[in-house]
């Protein structure tokens, strides 16, 4: 078999064989690109590539350090939130003043006394609740102020300019540096063979169509092709060197990445435990914050604030009572009183009642004497009421049972006879 043949066979079985460091990042590469995650979280340089290749350790060095901006975007919230409080708070104020003094300055004959006296509470009730929510705001800015020094020990400021980064930061790269130190060296190394090896194989390619240019012409020394053949396994020999050295480089790279995996782990886990701690603050933030801006204490108050101004309301305002005040104000003769007073009155007036119709209850002599009028239609109506002639026969068998009370039944007839003896002496007269 011809060498240059053969030569040719070896350099495509070696193509085949020997996949480039740079074609399997590529394909692992493409295969992480498909990856998917989590629904509405933005892509970075970072989240398609491992922790542990390259500098990629950067990525939670710049995420310990890009923590400072959401610290302070969180500070910002709930400041602007606690302005916007105490701004609603002195709108509050300045409404109740407003309309109080409005109220204030009503015109007395339409605006007075128990009406006027529940606007004016309601129209003061703004102002109390501007004053609960100021004194909400000064919790909620203490939240605020705790945090931020939270923050500031955390992200100090650097000496030159105002860019603050991790307290740590430093640190975590030195560590993670000198972790790859190793691995760094062989990674360029890796490169650099693999640089080698392309130009090997750009040259075994140059002496292959070389050695076969020879072979087809036949004007060609032997001498010259001979010294052709010789360059095309020289060629050959150096490419297989070069890719054994890549072999052996590779191995050696294999295990440092291992040994620089279980030390970025470790340097990782520092860096979690970090991480973790700023979490953990905007977690108790937020906390803080919500209670604070919504404590049960604040809701307490506000619901006691209304409670009184109904009860005040529906207890202190009398509209009858009102316009009795304005009828004695104006001296108006009107002699209505509130229902208060009228169901007072009444109340004092039933027992005064009741003992009247006990003293004034109609005896018998009474009866009898109510019963003698100057009128013959009276007198009609006297002797056929029955319930009276009843209670004359019976105060009379009641007096005849008694003998020390001897008395003559007063009868229709005598009636009738000390009748016409009047009416005889007032015609004599």
């Amino acid at each position: 078999m011809p060498l240059g043949f053969k030569s040719a066979i070896l350099r495509h079985t070696n193509s085949i064989k020997r996949p480039t460091l740079n074609g399997l990042k590529d394909t692992i590469r493409s295969t992480r690109s498909n990856i998917t995650t989590d629904g509405g979280y933005e892509s970075n340089e970072y989240i398609h590539e491992t922790f542990f290749t390259k500098d990629n350790y950067q990525s939670i060095i710049k995420c310990l350090d890009e923590g400072y901006k959401i610290c302070m975007n969180l500070i910002g919230y709930m400041q602007d939130y606690n302005d916007l409080q105490l701004e609603y708070a002195r709108s509050l104020t300045s409404h109740s003043n407003k309309w109080s003094s409005k109220i204030k300055q009503q015109l007395s004959l339409s605006s007075y006394h128990t009406t006027k006296r529940a606007q004016l509470k309601t129209s003061y009730l703004p102002d109390k609740i501007a004053q609960l929510i100021t004194s909400r705001c000064d919790a909620i800015q203490q939240v605020i102020d705790t945090y931020q020094g939270q923050v500031d020990r955390m992200y100090p400021s650097e000496r030159l300019g105002t860019s603050h980064k991790h307290h740590r930061t430093d640190h975590i790269r030195k560590a993670f540096k000198a972790a790859q130190s190793t691995l760094s060296k062989l990674t360029d190394l890796l490169e650099k063979l693999h640089e080698q090896e392309k130009q090997a194989k750009q040259a075994l390619h140059e002496a292959d169509v070389q050695c076969e240019n020879l072979g087809l012409d036949p004007t060609a020394s032997k001498n010259k092709v001979t010294r052709a053949k010789d360059t095309q396994e020289k060629r050959q020999y150096d490419l297989e060197d070069i890719q054994e050295k890549i072999t052996r480089t590779e191995k050696d790279y294999d295990r440092e990445q291992e040994i620089y995996r279980e030390k970025g782990i470790e340097i990782y886990k520092e860096c979690r435990d970090y991480e973790k701690e700023r979490l953990d603050q905007i977690r108790e933030t937020l906390l803080k914050f919500s209670l604070a801006a919504h404590s049960s204490e604040y809701c307490d108050e506000q619901n006691t604030l209304f409670d009184d101004l109904i009860e005040h309301i529906d207890a202190k305002q009398n509209s009858i009572e009102d316009l009795d005040f304005w009828a004695q104000t104006y001296h108006v003769d009107y002699k209505t009183k509130s229902k208060s007073s009228e169901t007072t009155d009444d109340a004092q007036r039933k027992p005064k009642k009741s003992q009247k119709n006990e003293a004034h209850t109609p005896t018998e002599e009474n009866t009898q004497q109510k019963t003698i009028v100057p009128d013959d239609n009276k007198e009609e109506s006297t002797v056929k009421t029955k319930p009276k002639k009843t209670k004359t026969s019976t105060s009379t068998e009641k007096k005849r049972d008694s003998p020390s009370e001897p008395t003559t039944p007063i009868t229709p007839k005598s009636q009738s006879d000390i009748i016409n003896n009047i009416k005889n002496a007032t015609n004599k007269k």
